[in-house]
């Protein structure tokens, strides 16, 4: 059994996929969408899915114009059903689970029921033991009708007519037998294909309209066409398409001309037309006509039935050779061709190196492995190795009917322990050690990191609130780890003596040195020249600074390597009001997430430069950082729960944003002439960072 789920959540499809394999026995293979034009794709592009789950309210709305809500849920659902169809042309059955609001009888239930969703699910049905039984069993007509309470007599639908025959499929027919050419041969076979799909009254009306020379072909050497027309019964009725152009085919004018020309007697083939040269191919299905009669290549009828044509072989066959441009290709003798071959091909470069035999077997080339991990991740989204993959995106394996496990068969984040030594992760620049930071990490000591999008303000607050928690008297550390490396500029007052101090302070701590810039009597910064340190032991970076500091922040970017992170006791997310900011910013959340560098209760969020914006809050920022949102809309991941993390704002002020880039300018941080309401939501900041500060400002007066 293979499921397509569309919920608003993945741990409902999870908890339906282990009660549906608990209580059926049955293994069940599934994949997560979270978007309906994301189910949409997947069902066009996978003829596959037995069943297809829907949650109504699988994507939020913006306000409650339920009409206009009926409305868009009705046409997708529409859309989607047209394209419910497996690979045996057979309806794949949708289950919908409504939301509350729905009530047996309405209208736009009658309308579902219109277009073939007959496993809906209502009011106190909407439970998990439900779904599984619409899994195993989904609802008939009549039992779908029974249980909308819906009459026939409401349902705006129209039968099908057992002879009727769409324009677009006999437009079709038509296109393809003008595509075979003089192939007689490919004639009757296609005609048997087309026969196969079609009843005997459907076939009726097709022969109609069929060229003159192939209905000779074929009555002359098909048995099929031959019974077809040797009883004559009351003719179908064609069913014709509204065109939105005049200058399309008509069916009446057609007809009229075909009627003319009809043929009563057997007709003689000239002896010119051989039928026994050309060779038999295998079929291949044609295209589809759109709107204008245009023969659409390699797409799949709309219709349900399945027009099989020859295109590829009949070019092969009927086309004469073409013929390329230049001198023809020279044909070598035996003894050419092992000279060719014993002769070394000279190419423009350097020449090819030849590898030397093996010696032994058990060699690996790590460089062709990068090689071909790069070729891998190339259908991946950026920032992912190959053994990374996404819950919500993923086509599960094939599974075996023999199989007794019933656990549920679902792709596993299985990512390499950030400290394996065998890890091959262009984002871990570093030689890690075990170091055991939380021995270090004493009840006075914090360690806590920064990040977020360029020019969100992620060193502006690093900056200023180490000025600020050193002036009260903490023992403050500053470790730039960002790839600009902003620190160096600032800090170093362009003077040749802190410059030297910068070049060398990040070294000096892998080697249990802290030697960096003095700021002021409590704080203290490390940097280095951009660029220049590649290789680093975070680790022992880390311990160094832990064992001679109370705080230790620690300004980051999205190069920051991941163990940074994960030694980190918190992660402050940096995010302003601009929200097209958000989404690199959860994109790299994923990526430390999936690496396991970083758990929800790390996290914390500062909504920097706020401003009152119509339509957009602090928690309307925050509920967009909560999830990782595929740009392609075709799968969304939970980064953290929007509504139990912590968060605090820092209001946007022209006074403070004048000050601080006059500090820049004069290299010096200062936190004179800032207003009060900033000042204020600082030290709130200051507070989460350090929660001990207030217990020191008690001992200080003391």
């Amino acid at each position: 059994m293979k499921v397509l789920f569309a919920v608003s959540n993945e741990s409902i499809s999870d908890a339906i996929v282990k009660k549906y394999q608990k209580d059926y026995k049955e293994i069940i293979s599934y994949k997560n969408v979270y978007y309906f034009n994301a189910i949409l794709k997947e069902i066009q592009r996978d003829k596959t899915y037995d069943r297809i789950i829907i949650s109504e309210d699988l994507e939020p709305f913006a306000n409650n114009d339920y009409e206009a809500i009926d409305r868009f849920i009705f046409d997708k659902l529409d859309s989607i059903s047209d394209e419910a169809i497996d690979n045996k042309g057979e309806d794949t059955p949708i289950i919908l689970i409504c939301t509350d609001r729905r009530t047996k009888g309405e209208q736009i239930l009658v309308k579902l029921f219109g277009i073939g969703v007959y496993s809906a699910l209502l009011g106190q049905d909407r439970s998990i033991e439900e779904v599984c039984k619409l899994i195993r069993k989904p609802r008939t007509k009549k039992e779908a009708k029974i249980y909308y309470k819906i009459e026939s007599d409401d349902v705006n639908y129209q039968a099908e007519v057992e002879d009727t025959v769409s324009e677009v499929e006999i437009q079709n027919i038509r296109a393809h037998y003008r595509k075979l050419g003089k192939n007689e041969n490919a004639y009757v076979e296609s005609f048997n294909n087309i026969a196969s799909q079609y009843t005997d009254s459907q076939l009726k009306v097709i022969v109609k309209f069929l060229p003159i020379n192939v209905k000779a072909v074929l009555e002359r050497d098909s048995s099929k066409y031959q019974s077809i027309m040797a009883f004559s019964g009351q003719s179908a009725k064609v069913e014709p398409k509204q065109s939105k152009k005049d200058d399309g085919l008509k069916m009446d004018l057609i007809e009229n001309q075909l009627n003319k020309t009809k043929i009563t007697k057997p007709v003689i083939v000239p002896p010119a037309v051989n039928s026994q040269d050309t060779k038999k191919v295998n079929p291949k299905p044609i295209g589809k006509l759109d709107d204008e009669n245009e023969v659409e290549e390699d797409v799949k009828p709309i219709t349900a039935v399945n027009i099989f044509e020859l295109d590829e072989q009949v070019e092969a066959t009927v086309e004469p050779v073409k013929r390329g441009r230049g001198r023809p290709k020279k044909v070598l003798t035996e003894e050419e061709k092992l000279k060719q071959e014993q002769t070394p091909k000279r190419g423009r470069g350097r020449p090819k190196k030849i590898a030397e035999p093996e010696q032994n077997n058990d060699f690996i080339n790590l460089f062709d492995l990068e090689e071909a991990n790069s070729r891998e991740q190339d259908n991946i989204l950026p920032g992912f190795d190959d053994q990374e993959e996404e819950n919500t995106a993923t086509i599960l394996p094939s599974f075996s009917e023999e199989t007794e496990n019933y656990e549920s068969i679902k792709e596993t984040n299985t990512i390499p322990n950030i400290h394996n030594e065998t890890t091959n992760n262009s984002f871990l620049k570093t030689n890690v050690q075990h170091v055991d930071i939380e021995s270090l990490l004493t009840q006075e000591k914090k360690m806590v990191s920064f990040v977020g999008t360029t020019k969100n303000g992620t060193s502006f607050l690093v900056n200023n609130l180490a000025e600020l928690l050193s002036s009260m008297g903490i023992n403050t550390a500053i470790l730039d780890m960002t790839k600009n490396k902003n620190s160096y500029f600032i800090y170093t007052k362009n003077e040749e003596p802190l410059r030297r101090i910068a070049a060398n302070c990040i070294t000096n701590l892998a080697n249990d040195v802290s030697e960096g810039i003095k700021v002021n009597d409590n704080l203290t910064v490390y940097t280095t020249i951009p660029s220049q340190q590649d290789n680093i032991d975070v680790g022992a970076i880390i311990s160094t600074l832990v064992k001679n500091y109370s705080l230790v922040l620690i300004d980051c970017d999205f190069d920051t390597p991941f163990d940074v992170f994960q030694y980190a006791q918190e992660i402050y997310l940096v995010q302003s009001m601009d929200i097209l900011t958000i989404q690199p910013l959860t994109a790299f959340l994923r990526e430390l997430k999936a690496k396991n560098a970083v758990i929800h209760e790390k996290l914390k969020i500062v909504i920097n430069k706020e401003a009152r914006i119509r339509g957009l809050s602090p928690k309307v920022i925050i509920g967009g950082m909560a999830f990782y949102n595929d740009p392609s809309m075709t799968f969304m991941t939970e980064l953290f729960n929007k509504d139990a993390i912590k968060y605090t704002a820092i209001p946007f002020s022209d006074v403070v944003y004048t000050k601080y880039i006059e500090g820049l300018v004069n290299c010096k941080i200062s936190l004179n002439g800032y207003d009060k309401n900033f000042m204020g939501s600082l030290k709130e900041l200051a507070k989460m960072v350090y929660p001990l500060l207030n217990s020191k400002n008690k001992t200080m007066k003391k």
